[in-house]
């Protein structure tokens, strides 16, 4: 059982792992985890509880970010090779699919208009040339463009211009996720859909 004064320092233990890996629900976990090693220490030879447990939670957030970096490479070694015809690049070099994706998605279904979340995820996301958006979307590269650039502007404003369809939401995160995997006829369908269904 963990001792009064260990528990204590459960909200520093948690800022410091966030601070460190940047999603609150990891940082609970590791500190978690933190706890569970020292019920398997023997705590009479710990002079510096404090110092102990801070060091215990560092490490074990450097080997979280050390086996995301390994997935991160690991997932562009499986998706290049099915991409190559496409000459699609993307970058997930600062994607946590634990975290972010769900929240960044969110972020786009509340700011953003059908086409302009339809273009940004393909474009800015996915690395699509404006000549493969032509195709998919059925608009021109210079519309395109304009639409890109009035997107990237409503992701920089503070106003939440659309309600957010949590249904929707789940299911285009399931959809991304399988793109990151190189399978995109489900998450192209699913952001045409709503471009025909509101004109937008």
């Amino acid at each position: 059982m963990l001792h009064t004064e260990v528990i204590s320092y459960r909200p520093f233990l948690i800022a410091v792992a966030f601070k460190m890996v940047g999603c609150r629900s990891t940082a609970e976990d590791l500190v978690q985890d933190t706890f569970l090693s020292w019920l398997k220490v023997d705590a009479s030879k710990i002079q510096d509880v404090k110092s102990y447990l801070t060091r215990t939670v560092t490490n074990k957030c450097l080997n979280y970010l050390k086996s995301i970096k390994q997935k991160k490479e690991e997932l562009i070694d499986q998706v290049s090779p099915s991409l190559t015809s496409l000459s699609i690049s993307p970058d997930f070099s600062n994607l946590d699919l634990k975290c972010e994706v769900t929240h960044a998605l969110s972020l786009v279904f509340k700011k953003l208009a059908p086409s302009e979340r339809a273009v940004f995820v393909l474009k800015e996301l996915f690395n699509f040339d404006y000549s493969d958006l032509t195709t998919i979307l059925g608009k021109k590269a210079d519309n395109c463009r304009q639409i890109l650039s009035r997107a990237q502007s409503k992701l920089s404003d503070e106003t939440e211009r659309f309600s957010v369809d949590v249904d929707k939401l789940r299911r285009t995160v399931i959809d991304f996720k399988n793109a990151t995997l190189g399978e995109f006829s489900g998450l192209i369908d699913n952001l045409k859909s709503d471009i025909y269904k509101k004109g937008l």
